[in-house]
């Protein structure tokens, strides 16, 4: 079943389709939903510290087996994909060791940023008859209060249901922004952690209680603290 859309309907999730691509004849239609997901996944990595590196250049991390299973398509027709973003300096791959997917970097034509629709600007688009009715200005347009407060109630209710964010390869780890400032700052190389959680909890189909505590856990056991011992002795004693 399916709905008309209104002015007061909420938007279901969506990914923006870049509006260059449009103009990229060399890519199929395959490469550029990729593309959208690449980027998509790339503005999440944005918008939080930490999966950036050194010359603050975002990275992603998406293995193949995943996007081959969120794009419903052959592992085979994902690499073509992706070696065909790559020919058009679409995106950067970095290999990070055995076991690790490779780092993902999402680029763009900077020219794209100024891009806007070749048949109708703006103005057009929001002052175009419908169905032969002059139609009001979005600028122009306004809520009444009470859709205004019933908005607010839909917004507020889905933002405090749950604060944290969907992290990892396969969008299962869930951290908390406090979570995950303390992992940036307790867990070296607190990104890979994420990944291997992930990745292990897909596979197993494991749940924990905490993804946090237990990526401090996995942290602590493969680099353990050393004790620090103090000595003491007594006074005409040795050590």
């Amino acid at each position: 079943m399916t709905q008309f859309l209104t002015q007061d309907s909420l938007i279901p999730p969506y990914m923006a389709f870049p509006r260059f691509l449009l103009d990229k004849d060399g890519l199929n239609e395959t490469a550029k939903i990729l593309y959208t997901i690449l980027l998509d996944r790339a503005r999440l990595s944005q918008k939080n510290n930490g999966w950036a590196d050194e010359q603050g250049h975002v990275f992603i991390f998406f293995p193949i087996k995943s996007l081959a299973e969120t794009m419903h398509k052959s592992e085979m027709s994902v690499k073509t994909a992706l070696n065909a973003l790559e020919k058009e300096n679409l995106i950067v791959r970095k290999r990070q060791g055995a076991g690790f997917p490779n780092r993902i970097y999402v680029k763009y034509p900077p020219e794209a940023l100024n891009q806007t629709d070749r048949n109708l600007s703006v103005r057009q688009t929001e002052n175009c008859p419908i169905d032969g009715k002059k139609t009001v200005s979005v600028t122009d347009r306004k809520l009444s209060s009470s859709n205004k407060e019933k908005n607010n109630i839909k917004r507020t209710n889905s933002e405090s249901k749950d604060d944290r964010t969907a992290y990892g390869s396969y969008q299962n780890v869930f951290l908390s922004m406090e979570e995950l400032i303390s992992l940036q700052k307790e867990v070296p190389h607190y990104q890979e952690y994420i990944e291997k959680l992930s990745s292990y909890m897909a596979s197993s189909g494991k749940q924990y209680s905490s993804h946090a505590a237990t990526i401090r856990s996995w942290a602590l056991r493969d680099h353990p603290t050393p004790v620090q011992r103090t000595y003491e002795c007594k006074e005409d004693e040795s050590l």
